[in-house]
């Protein structure tokens, strides 16, 4: 008697557990069933929101369900990271961001409400863009040499702007005075909306900013590119030397723009979203989009992105010790 009530209380326990694993791959193979939120890191206007709000669309209409963007900014894109770190697993909440939360802000605060080598699940690098060192009105500076043998002449009388301390500009402009030893000053923002507000009203010298936030500014003329921190000459500025070419060896920088989802969302819903965002991409009025905005598409895998981030996060993390850039 005592056995076969064992049986069947294993039978019953393995009944439960196979129904809810069933239940669970309902779930994932109906996914979504719900409107879905991508939580962009940074203010309203920047290039990583720009972006979102381009691949969104075509998200909702594969789905058939709302995709909502909603901007989560500050510290340094903290906020909206971690806001997606907490959140449920289950793939109805994504971040989309450029670099700071996914590993540089590692080094720049002492308090950080997450880990991101293990808060998130990767899912694809959607586009990499290089930075482009553009100059205000106030500049005469023709090309990095004058601007770098200006700024040894006159310490810390040149400024720059980005996004916030940590952000790939800020850096870059680190990696600048590091290679060139030149003291300039760095002013941080919330966002790149005001960084491009002060520097077509003169009130700061020059930023590194990638070609969605400044193209049109540069073809108008109320702006200039000196160089651009790419390997090979930038598809959107064909006659901008590259900063190797102007005289700084090796310096090559550029803002990757990110989905990730909270880390333990179930590989398949991982894979539905890598594979419609590279859907999305072939589009050809993103095609037309992106190249208009000067952006270059990848759409990485999910394994792509893992390695991407590890190597991004050695390599930065090199820099900020050097220049020992630090929020808290």
């Amino acid at each position: 008697m005592r056995t076969l009530k064992i049986v069947h209380f294993l039978q019953t326990a393995l009944a439960v557990v196979l129904a809810t694993a069933s239940l669970t791959n309902l779930a994932q193979s109906q996914y979504p069933s719900k409107p879905v939120r991508i939580v962009v890191t940074f203010l309203p206007g920047g290039s990583a929101d720009t972006l979102a709000r381009i691949v969104a669309p075509k998200l909702s209409a594969a789905w058939g369900q709302p995709v909502i963007v909603e901007n989560r900014a500050g510290a340094g894109g903290n906020v909206g990271g971690d806001v997606v770190a907490k959140a449920p697993a289950d793939g109805y909440m994504v971040m989309f961001t450029p670099p700071p939360p996914l590993g540089i802000n590692l080094f720049l605060y002492k308090d950080m409400p997450f880990d991101p080598r293990t808060a998130f699940a990767p899912i694809s690098v959607l586009a990499v863009m290089p930075n482009i060192l553009a100059v205000g009105p106030r500049v005469t500076a023709r090309g990095v040499e004058e601007l770098v043998a200006f700024a040894k002449a006159n310490p810390g009388k040149l400024s720059y702007g980005s996004q916030g301390i940590g952000s790939t500009p800020h850096l870059t402009g680190s990696m600048l005075a590091l290679a060139k030893g030149i003291d300039i000053v760095h002013v941080p923002y919330k966002g790149f909306p005001p960084v491009l507000a002060d520097l077509l009203g003169g009130r700061l010298d020059f930023a590194f900013a990638d070609a969605s936030n400044i193209l049109p500014q540069l073809k108008e003329g109320r702006l200039r590119a000196l160089a651009v921190a790419s390997e090979k000459r930038f598809f959107a500025l064909p006659n901008t030397p590259t900063m190797i070419e102007a005289g700084v060896p090796d310096f090559v920088s550029g803002t990757w723009m990110s989905f990730a989802a909270p880390a333990g969302t179930p590989a398949q819903i991982v894979r539905k979203w890598n594979e419609e965002i590279k859907r999305a991409v072939r589009e050809p009025d993103v095609q037309a989009r992106f190249a208009e905005l000067g952006v270059e598409t990848w759409a990485s895998s999910p394994e792509e992105m893992q390695r991407h981030m590890a190597n991004e996060i050695a390599r930065w993390g090199e820099v900020i010790r050097k220049s020992g850039a630090r929020t808290n």
